[in-house]
């Protein structure tokens, strides 16, 4: 019974760490893309960096991907911007005026055929003052205990 308790427990402190990657991937077709943020939640004021992935099942795309980028807020367009993708993979650095739910549209062509996937949602909040490190340091110490009652558990099993 205690080991069904303490695997519940550790289920349970892994939920918010599954939910840290601040990526998304969308599909258009037979292409993939996915957008990657840090930090996972932009800040307001702060630079965020985003990093799109274009694929398919064979991998990464390897030619030449041209398109246009869009960031919109409550249906203005913030950013507009016309790329170029080398080996699959696009950059874009950003930083954010204002707290709230941001839209990002790409528009891209691949070997003559056009691509528009869904917009990807970026949420921006406002800097938290205060406890930041405190909830560092408690996120850290519960690392620590999930390891220590992993090493626990599997080290019982055997």
């Amino acid at each position: 019974m205690i080991k069904k308790v303490i695997l519940l427990i550790i289920f349970i402190l892994m939920i918010p760490i599954a939910n840290a990657n601040g990526g998304c991937i969308k599909i258009a077709d037979d292409m993939l893309v996915q957008m990657s943020v840090a930090p996972h939640v932009p800040i307001v004021n702060e630079k965020a960096s985003f990093l799109f992935s274009f694929g398919n099942e064979s991998g990464l795309i390897r030619e030449e991907i041209s398109g246009k980028m869009r960031i919109v807020q409550n249906g203005k367009a913030l950013l507009e911007n016309d790329f170029k993708a080398k080996d699959g993979i696009l950059d874009l650095k950003y930083e954010f005026n204002s707290p709230g739910l941001y839209e990002i549209f790409l528009e891209f062509n691949v070997n003559g055929k056009e691509y528009m996937p869904e917009d990807f949602v970026v949420e921006v909040i406002e800097k938290q003052e205060g406890n930041g490190y405190l909830a560092n340091a408690l996120f850290l110490l519960a690392g620590f205990l999930i390891g220590i009652l992993s090493a626990k558990f599997l080290k019982g099993r055997k």
